[in-house]
């Protein structure tokens, strides 16, 4: 074999350097651009996120400072100062002998729900035995006088 010799070339015949395509460097700069934008707008998302915390977290300190103030002020009060300002307010507390007229939509009502005809005699006897163990707490009518 012989060994490679190296001969000098002429200017006009000198190897091609590598030169970047334009289109290479306008993609490069463009993917370069957009991932600076994402993170941009990561940053500002994160700095967004942290100053609702912040305001959250005042916010949760402030009711509790709120909550705190108002069941001092209604442990202050004493009965006295409640029925004078029940007075003023032309509030009064509810005799024993009063009576609460209510309209009859407020009232339960009496009728049966469709499906309840057929009943089994299994749900009947659950449903005796549980009116004997807790009494139904059901609205009494009204008596007329």
């Amino acid at each position: 074999m012989k060994p490679a010799s190296r001969a000098s070339r002429p200017s006009w015949q000198a190897s091609e350097r590598f030169v970047p395509r334009p289109e290479l460097v306008a993609c490069a700069a463009v993917v370069l651009s957009m991932l600076l934008v994402e993170v941009g707008q990561n940053s500002h998302l994160a700095q967004v996120s942290l100053e609702i915390d912040h305001t959250r977290k005042q916010l949760v300190q402030s009711e509790a400072q709120l909550a705190y103030a108002r069941a001092a002020a209604d442990h202050r009060s004493t009965r006295a100062e409640l029925m004078q300002l029940g007075g003023e307010l032309g509030l009064a507390p509810t005799r024993r002998e009063q009576v609460w007229k209510l309209p009859s939509e407020y009232l339960a009502d009496d009728r049966t729900a469709p499906g309840e005809d057929r009943s089994s005699p299994l749900i009947a006897l659950a449903e005796r035995v549980s009116g004997a163990l807790v009494p139904d707490a059901t609205a009494r009518g009204r008596v007329t006088r």
